[in-house]
């Protein structure tokens, strides 16, 4: 019996519209992608999600990278790009709330030590049972430790509960444990494979 839902956020909650992030550089005729491939290498990003280096230090670094490459006039993007935050799929934050109340609901998401004071400014931690922030626990998905430890914070074992993510590497470590999960692309998929849990949707229920 499926008890839990875990979430992935990034890329499932919130969406990154590449082209926003692609305008800073091009006003700067930087080549697209240049700050991205910086600030989520795996020698910067990893540690961050691990809890290993700080948010305003994953942004030095990955300015101080990108000064020493592209010189000064990249500052101003790199500003930009570190204060766009994405944006919050209403239809997701929608479908979340027609799940049945009795299930418990999770977030296991590979962040950094400010994403807590977003979630909350958002106005998005009400919707969740669990909010399980790698940075805080010292090991990112797809390390299997990392599922464990939202399924303890749940009081769920991996038969119990689903989880959802858009990267395959993430949703291959969840399926290692034993949890049956789905790699997002739309709604239109997700509530597919939630019925074959014979989980419905409020809205859809006679």
């Amino acid at each position: 019996m499926i008890k839990a839902i875990l979430f992935d956020f990034d890329g499932v909650i919130r969406q990154w519209d590449e082209s926003d992030l692609w305008t800073f550089e091009s006003d700067a005729n930087v080549e697209r992608g240049t700050v991205f491939e910086v600030a989520f290498s795996k020698e910067l990003h990893q540690p961050l999600t691990r809890g290993e280096l700080k948010w305003d230090e994953w942004r030095k670094q990955t300015e101080q990278r990108l000064v020493a490459t592209h010189g000064n006039l990249i500052r101003p993007i790199v500003k930009r790009f570190f204060e766009f935050e994405g944006r919050i799929d209403d239809d997701m934050v929608t479908l979340i709330e027609q799940l049945p109340s009795e299930l418990l609901l999770g977030i296991l998401t590979n962040n950094h030590d400010k994403f807590e004071d977003y979630l909350a400014r958002v106005g998005l931690e009400k919707h969740f049972d669990k909010v399980v922030n790698t940075h805080r626990v010292g090991v990112a998905k797809p390390d299997p430790e990392s599922y464990l430890t939202a399924l303890n914070y749940l009081g769920v074992q991996p038969s119990e509960c689903l989880f959802i993510d858009d990267v395959l590497t993430n949703v291959e470590g969840a399926e290692s444990i034993g949890l049956k999960s789905h790699l997002f692309e739309n709604q239109t998929g997700l509530i597919s494979f939630l019925k074959k849990f014979d989980i419905k949707l409020i809205s859809d229920r006679k």
